[in-house]
């Protein structure tokens, strides 16, 4: 069996061109490394299948640790139709002959005749589960059946397979729930020594959101208790009982804090209309505190506005181990500050969607004067901040208690008492985003307040002046700007409204002239456009830039936080590697 072609999605499929049968003879010219080289050498390449495809052809034992990596996580992507059905038949190889008849009894156009000829174990390898695309493989697999194994339901486009599929969905939604839970409950229980360790759960808009919390979810629970990390996407549409949605996702909240124990990262993000679901916010903070060592938080404020002692729970239980923490639309700051700052190894704080705020709620300062944050990271993205002067009064207390700690700062809620602050308190920033959308005429001066102190490294600057008066934006207005640049910028992007001659006299005459005076320290130059595309920049001083400056493209998306945060979850390498000659067949 060509076991590259399940796992790959059309474009890597076409990089990559294994025979089922394979040679495994070392040539002279390979390499012999020992397994564990091998080991860590493809780990550099975990997330780049169509690579690892090409490792397997160099001999046996870079195969076996390649389908490692490659088996990690199959269901990752969404894998074309062919790849599906291969992918669901080789699985559906590993049932046993009971388990086998159950599928047929209730599926009857599965044929039950598969029979098991890997040369490896792959349940063993699996350790992500990602149930959205795992159930369109089914939905794939099943619409393959449906159309009596026709070969043509194969297309080359993916459009064309999913037009077809769309049309199979009405009758289908009780089949793929069925074959969901039948093979899902059996990929956990044989999944090896080390179980199942991240569990992903999306909202689906093929298969409509009503069945994503099915009952293979919720009572899984028994086979879930090495789950390090769990993803959990979803959306309550008004088109479905919102009560019954409600109670199944407390139900796999309740159920899963039974036997679950031991999360590094926790992702729980539920869009609604109505925001605020109490009963989905009591399961949770109930199984966040039966976490031993939670690392990275990132969820909605589900509880009501007067639940303040959520936050004291949430962090009291996790103040020793919380590093990065996400909150989707927040807006009860004052309990949120007081609960991390009980948190003394935290380094990230993001914050994102903050469109309301809670006027009841008053700052008390008194209460947070002795406290601190050991932050380091502090991002906030999506704010609407006109006319919310609260919202500007928190981030002040937040910039004031991470002090010397901060190093990188996001802000898209930008006030003159804000710069103020961050000059005051905030000397050692390294990374700075900074999003002007008022205080226009003020930039230049706030700009060479807060910029010729610090060491930055990389500095991004946005400014939303499209529809802003554009009297005020003169060569001396871009020049003071340009002039506050500290020498120590590495990486630098714009994003602005500027005029064609400006941005051309603009690079020219001081970000060349930046990178001269400086060494060509000046690595990389970013912008909203492409320069070379829309004629912003002369040639000649585009060509001239390029001589200091080694990157000159479009800078990165303002939202895309500096930091990149990963839960390192490792292969259990020992057991893997050791179990090479054992996985065997003969």
């Amino acid at each position: 069996m060509d076991i590259s072609s399940l796992l790959l999605t059309e474009s890597e499929e076409q990089s990559v061109n294994l025979t089922s049968s394979w040679n495994f003879e070392t040539t002279p010219e390979t390499p012999q490394f020992p397994a564990d080289i091998i080991y860590q050498i493809l780990r550099n390449f975990q997330y780049c299948r169509s690579s690892l495809c090409k490792f397997l052809q160099i001999n046996q034992t870079w195969c076996h640790i390649s389908l490692i990596f490659l088996w990690n996580c199959p269901f990752s992507v969404s894998l074309k139709a062919k790849n599906s059905v291969l992918l669901i038949r080789t699985l559906l190889s590993f049932l046993s002959e009971q388990e086998k008849s159950e599928l047929k009894l209730n599926l009857t156009c599965y044929e039950s005749n598969i029979s098991k000829n890997s040369t490896y174990n792959y349940l063993d390898y699996i350790r992500v589960f990602d149930l959205k695309h795992f159930r369109l493989s089914i939905l794939h697999w099943i619409s393959y059946l449906r159309n009596n194994n026709d070969d043509d339901f194969f297309s080359d486009s993916l459009i064309v397979e999913l037009n077809k599929i769309y049309k199979d969905i009405p009758i289908n939604y009780s089949t793929v729930n069925l074959a969901s839970e039948i093979i899902s409950n059996m990929l956990f229980r044989k999944c090896g020594n080390n179980g199942l360790q991240h569990l992903v759960i999306e909202y689906d808009d093929i298969i409509t959101s009503n069945y994503v919390i099915s009952k293979n979810i919720i009572y899984l629970n028994n086979d879930l208790p090495k789950l390090v990390n769990f993803d959990f996407h979803y959306k309550l549409e008004g088109n479905f009982d919102k009560n019954l949605l409600i109670d199944r996702i407390v139900e796999m909240f309740e159920i899963m804090t039974k036997s679950v124990k031991n999360l590094r990262w926790l992702e729980a993000n539920i869009e609604h209309e109505e925001h605020r679901l109490p009963k989905i916010g009591k399961a949770l903070v109930e199984f966040i505190e039966e976490q031993n060592n939670l690392e990275v938080l990132g969820i909605n404020e589900f509880w009501m506005y007067e639940e303040s002692e959520i936050y004291r729970r949430i962090c009291k239980s996790q103040q020793k181990s919380l590093k990065h923490v996400r909150f989707y639309g927040m807006c009860n700051f004052k309990e949120l500050i007081k609960g991390l700052s009980e948190c003394k190894n935290l380094i990230t704080l993001e914050l994102l969607r903050i469109s309301k705020y809670d006027s009841n709620i008053i700052p008390m300062n008194d209460e947070l004067e002795s406290k601190g944050l050991s932050i380091k990271n502090f991002y906030t993205c999506e704010v609407i901040s006109f006319d919310a002067p609260e919202i500007t009064n928190y981030f002040i207390q937040i910039i004031n208690m991470s002090n010397k700690n901060l190093k990188t700062l996001t802000l898209t809620h930008v006030t003159p008492d804000i710069i103020k602050t961050l000059v005051k308190f905030c000397p050692n920033i390294t990374h700075l985003s900074i999003y002007f959308t008022f205080y226009f005429d003020l930039i230049p001066d706030l700009l060479s307040v807060l910029l010729t102190s610090l060491p930055l490294e990389q500095f991004l600057l946005k400014i939303d002046n499209e529809n802003s008066e554009s009297t005020i934006y003169t060569q001396d207005y871009w020049n003071k700007i340009a002039k506050s640049i500290p020498d120590s910028v590495i990486h630098l992007g714009i994003d602005f409204k500027i005029e064609k001659n400006m941005l051309d006299m603009f690079l020219k005459e001081f970000v060349v002239q930046y990178a001269k005076k400086n060494n060509n320290l000046l690595k990389e130059l970013g912008f909203l456009w492409d320069p070379k595309d829309f004629g912003f920049i002369s040639h000649s001083n585009l060509e001239d830039a390029k001589k200091f400056i080694k990157i000159i493209g479009k800078v990165e998306p303002f939202n895309k936080p500096f930091y990149d945060i990963k839960l390192n979850i490792p292969h259990k390498k020992d057991h893997l590697l050791s179990s090479f000659l054992s996985c065997k067949k003969g």
